[in-house]
């Protein structure tokens, strides 16, 4: 600052003043300045600093305008900042925001410097845009539903990942999916709450708008995983003890990866936009997300159709009340609902980002908290799994108390080892080789009955015309393909281990079987077929 002095002393007292809270006392009704729009209103959003000077002489001149720089206090619904002084009038008392003398050289997201020729009281003005709800009462209560809809489904989605997490008993391929499909579906619900309004932060929108593209993308192609690995359930007769984690990883996070890389490399400045951080619709850059989560929800409907076709072929040669099938059955089921109540949310959701229609905004809220619940309930709440490893983690806490805790625990353990173990069977059974004896006698039976139609449940066995029944049991007990292997096979452990070498007279004269073994001793129908083993 530049002072011409014409005191009879030669010197000049300039006193600064900063008032950090006296802006919300002063009115800004009255400014010289209007907002920009009937819906804005003027704000002082800056702190207000005073220069003055001493009056030993009335004649003081300045050569060179103030320049001074402030800092805005508020960043979010803000915007277009006006260098204003406080305008005090002695004679009336009163006074009103000005910007006569004052210009504005700079400004950004945080700060704005001024240029005055004048010492007064300077603050930086600007328009604020109050929270408006379209449609008034409906608009806030749709606000209210859109945050109550998302938390709930967070919350959900929250208590499934804890779920696939902490128990132990349930760590599987099929967890492994339902566990990342949680995630995904949580990072992506949780950057859509927070994140899509921040169109005013120049460098985290595009960060927003990548990692939200990408997360997308990796729930449609969690759902894809799960359909695989129903059909590969559907199609294979021994469960394997390889595990595919490895590969489902690697698809379902690098497809995504790959096709976010390319985008960026293509066009990164498309990602944010003016209405919301999220990909450019006028530029078609849109189609960078329509377009692979397309292929990837064609190629899920493509395998579920597959594995439904399966499914009904096969229903003749299984059971009725076959376990394997009623499971794959379900989880069918749940897989088409899934992929559908997912799809439509967030195809209401991308419809309600671009066009703000009330509609839109609705359908998303309900069948986004729809799908949450949805998710929680099938997989967590109604699974008799689940609702096992809970009840033993209870039992085990200090705080159900140590004695009945000790004396349920064995059994509980036993009947989780002889259960049928379809649904959450898989790395843990190669630690346990009581569970391992039992997942091949299941694996056995299910073989037998796919293969000949026949049931292990009690019958009357008819006469045949080239075998007895004596020499139809002893045929069975020595046939080399189902004698012991050398070495530690664990089909050892299923054909040998449980019953001592069989003698002659294993089956009597009356066609019933005297010696009896988990596996060997069953009643035969009339026709007879080749079992194929895979050993």
């Amino acid at each position: 600052m530049c002072v011409c002095r014409c005191s009879p002393s030669g010197q000049v007292k300039v006193v600064f003043t900063l008032y950090k809270n006296l802006g919300a006392f002063l009115s800004t009704l009255n400014a010289t300045l209007k907002p920009d729009a009937e819906l804005h209103s003027l704000a002082v959003n800056t702190h207000i600093i005073s220069a003055s000077m001493n009056k030993e002489s009335s004649r003081v001149f300045l050569t060179e305008p103030v320049l001074f720089t402030l800092r805005h206090l508020q960043l979010e619904d803000h915007f277009s900042p006006n260098c204003s002084f406080w305008n005090y009038s002695e004679r009336s008392m009163t006074g009103q925001w000005s910007s006569q003398g004052c210009r504005r050289l700079h400004s950004n997201n945080t700060h704005t410097t001024c240029a005055c020729s004048h010492l007064t009281n300077f603050a930086v003005l600007m328009n604020h845009q109050q929270p408006t709800y379209p449609g008034g009462v409906q608009g806030l209560i749709l606000f209210v539903i859109t945050w109550v809809g998302m938390v709930i489904s967070l919350v959900c989605l929250a208590l499934c990942i804890s779920t696939f997490c902490c128990l132990r008993g349930l760590q599987s391929d099929r967890t492994t999916i339902h566990k990342n499909l949680c995630l995904t579906l949580f990072i992506s619900q949780l950057l859509f709450l927070i994140g899509m309004d921040k169109t005013h932060y120049t460098v985290v929108c595009p960060v927003l708008a990548g990692l939200l593209h990408f997360f997308l993308l990796s729930v449609f192609c969690w759902l894809c995983m799960e359909t695989v690995q129903l059909y590969v359930l559907m199609v294979e007769v021994f469960e394997s003890e390889t595990s595919r984690r490895k590969y489902y990883y690697l698809s379902a996070y690098g497809f995504p990866t790959l096709v976010v890389a390319i985008s960026t490399a293509i066009d990164y400045r498309s990602y944010g936009g003016a209405k919301a951080c999220w990909l450019r619709v006028d530029n078609y850059f849109i189609w960078t997300f329509i377009g692979p989560a397309s292929l990837v929800i064609l190629l899920n409907l493509a395998v579920l159709v597959i594995t439904v076709h399966r499914m009904l072929r096969h229903s003749t040669v299984l059971k009725p009340d076959s376990s394997r099938f009623d499971n794959i059955k379900c989880w069918t089921v749940s897989s088409v609902t899934l992929l559908l109540l997912v799809s439509l949310t967030w195809i209401f959701g991308l419809l309600f980002i671009n066009d703000n229609s009330v509609v839109m905004a609705y359908l998303f809220t309900s069948f986004n908290a729809l799908h949450g619940m949805f998710i929680f309930l099938l997989h967590c709440a109604l699974q008799k799994k689940v609702q096992k490893e809970y009840s033993k983690c209870l039992r085990q806490s200090p705080c159900c108390g140590h004695a009945s805790s000790t004396g349920t625990h064995g059994s509980l353990k036993s009947s989780a080892h002889r259960g049928n173990n379809r649904y959450y069977g898989g790395s843990q059974s190669r630690h346990a080789p009581a569970q391992r004896q039992s997942r091949i006698r299941r694996m056995w039976n299910d073989t037998v009955r796919r293969q000949t139609e026949s049931s292990f449940m009690a019958a009357e066995i008819n006469n045949t015309p080239t075998l007895t029944r004596g020499t139809m049991g002893n045929h069975l007990l020595a046939n080399p393909m189902l004698q012991t292997r050398s070495g530690s096979s664990p089909y050892n452990t299923l054909l040998a281990e449980t019953f001592n070498p069989p003698s002659p007279a294993v089956f009597n004269a009356t066609g019933q079987c005297v010696m009896m073994t988990d596996v060997l001793c069953v009643k035969l129908r009339p026709k007879w077929h080749t079992i194929h083993y895979r050993l």
